[in-house]
């Protein structure tokens, strides 16, 4: 990769071809999850002229049906963006109650997508998935929640893999940055600086529905669920080092020290593919362990995203768990002794890790009353902001 000349603009190497396939391959992955038992077929919808490399080498590594569509908008001139789309050429079938996977080569202000969805929607499609093979995160202003992104990068002007300079440079395989240096410094292959992971808390008093709602969230956003007692389970039953240093504290009647939980944790976090964060259910449960916490993804360059706090009045975590108790036959919970204690007890626990993450401006309250999908909707307004 040397150096090239476009017009009156010099190009240096930015994104080698191997980075590109490596994330388009990524994406692939995560729109087969999401598209896997669709009984429809969506609508493949790429955005001429820039996307077409990449919609071409998307699809390619799609395990399911499509129907590719096109359309044409525009809203750069030369190196900027004008601020305004046009629609240059218009949809070359009907959208009306169909599922659209717009596929995307650049997102920057926003401007084009947010206006191309707007047109979606008033054409009456059913729902409206954004995929990107690049996010500039800092030029981004657009509400429009971006569902699937291959790599983010710094707000510099770039070309190739479809991506112009006044329609030259689309052919390149690999990708190009305007070059501003003067000096002569020597060519250089910039890496793209690694899209970090999120990590989410999820906290909740006995029958606000974390259960429940923690398995859109997984969903929704792709993430791993981390529950410290499923962890437990899951390395005791494979025998590994952790698992069998927990199985024989168990067994002794002893508590499994913070130290052996933590390891388990980071080696989720190390091990665990194809996913875009973390939900973390039931850890921390201390300062102490909050604290290890972040000690743990400051090793990674990483940080809590955010604390969702699922809350409900003490009334209504009465009635729930009594109504728990009443469908499972759960005796422990039809004592209303061992509810109020059930309820001081996670005060009591919670309320110093609330402050902890108040200070740290990471904490977040859903109000946990409504139905089932008014709750989910606030989840999801919160989480999409991240």
């Amino acid at each position: 990769m040397g150096k090239i000349t476009l017009f009156d603009k010099t190009f240096k190497p930015f994104i080698p071809y191997a980075e590109i396939e490596k994330a388009i391959g990524q994406v692939a992955e995560r729109i087969n999850k999401d598209f896997e038992n669709s009984n429809e077929v969506p609508i493949l919808l790429c955005t001429l002229n820039g996307a077409i490399m990449f919609t071409s080498e998307l699809m390619k590594r799609l395990n399911f049906i499509s129907e590719l569509v096109t359309i044409k908008l525009s809203s750069y001139i030369g190196t900027q963006s004008s601020g305004e789309v046009s629609q240059v050429m218009g949809l070359t079938t009907d959208v009306k109650g169909r599922k659209v996977i717009v596929v995307e080569d650049i997102v920057d202000t926003g401007t084009t997508i947010v206006a191309l969805k707007k047109f979606l929607q008033e054409q009456g499609a059913s729902d409206i998935r954004i995929c990107t093979m690049l996010l500039k995160p800092a030029s981004y202003k657009g509400d429009v929640k971006l569902d699937y992104v291959a790599m983010e990068i710094p707000n510099d002007f770039i070309v190739g893999f479809g991506l112009d300079y006044d329609n030259l440079g689309r052919s390149y395989k690999d990708i190009y940055v305007l070059d501003t240096d003067s000096d002569g410094t020597p060519d250089t292959i910039i890496n793209i600086p690694e899209k970090h992971m999120k990590y989410f808390i999820l906290f909740g008093p006995p029958g606000a529905g974390k259960g429940t709602q923690a398995t859109a969230m997984v969903e929704n956003f792709h993430l791993c669920h981390l529950s410290t007692g499923d962890l437990l389970r899951k390395e005791m039953a494979a025998g590994s080092e952790l698992g069998l240093k927990a199985k024989a504290l168990i067994n002794a009647g002893e508590l499994v020290p913070d130290e052996i939980v933590e390891g388990m944790i980071e080696k989720q976090f190390d091990t665990v593919k194809g996913v875009e964060g973390f939900l973390l259910d039931g850890f921390p449960r201390t300062i102490a362990q909050a604290e290890a916490l972040n000690a743990i993804l400051a090793k990674k360059g990483e940080e809590v995203t955010s604390v969702v706090s699922l809350m409900i009045p003490d009334e209504m975590i009465k009635e729930r768990i009594a109504h728990r108790a009443a469908i499972e036959g759960r005796a422990d919970d039809a004592n209303e002794e061992v509810i109020a204690n059930r309820i001081r007890t996670y005060h009591d626990k919670t309320e110093p890790l609330v402050a902890f993450y108040k200070g740290a401006g990471k904490y977040n309250e859903i109000d946990g009353t409504g139905t089932i999908e008014e709750v989910r909707g606030r989840i999801a307004d919160l989480m999409s902001k991240y």
